[in-house]
């Protein structure tokens, strides 16, 4: 079995944990603290930063429509060497809040030693809060297949029937 060891880069931050004893993935949450900036991008890409501040009782920033922020997690990741650690976006996240990953899948190379944060994009037409705690993101650790990669002369030959490009497996 694989370990993989956590770094609370804030104080605030909280280790992730499994919720489950079936769970295939930990939750990641949300850590920041009042007054902090959150570096953001607008629809134009042009960046922009977003104070946090108290709202509806806690620690939070809205995220407008179309806009993407690097959430922090307070968390740096030692990723055992020939892994990698995959985030996702919360299912309940994606469904009730209209956020998704702005990269889709977040991939963390195990010589990344550096603060994680998670990239959510607001696909929705509506402000969304986002809070301090909030579990945004599950990741699970993965064995990386090492390979070579090689520069051939010819295109590859037809290996199958398949009949067809792009989308040619089926109707």
């Amino acid at each position: 079995m694989s370990t993989l060891k956590i770094y609370k880069d804030k104080e605030y931050a909280t280790l992730p944990e499994f919720q489950t004893q079936g769970s295939a993935c930990f939750d990641v949450q949300a850590a920041f603290e009042i007054g902090q900036m959150i570096r953001a991008y607008n629809p134009w890409n042009k960046e922009i930063n977003i104070v946090t501040k108290i709202i509806a009782g806690n620690t939070g920033f809205l995220l407008h429509p179309e806009h993407r922020a690097l959430v922090p997690t307070g968390l740096i990741f030692d990723i055992p060497e020939d892994h990698v650690l995959k985030m996702y976006v919360r299912s309940s996240v994606a469904l009730k809040k209209g956020l998704v990953l702005a990269n889709g899948t977040g991939i963390i190379d195990s010589d990344y030693v550096d603060p994680s944060y998670i990239i959510l994009h607001n696909i929705s037409d509506s402000l969304v809060r986002i809070e301090h705690g909030e579990r945004l993101a599950q990741c699970a650790l993965e064995p990386v297949f090492k390979y070579d990669i090689e520069e051939i002369d010819e295109a590859p030959s037809q290996k199958t029937d398949r009949d067809g490009g792009l989308g040619s497996t089926g109707t």
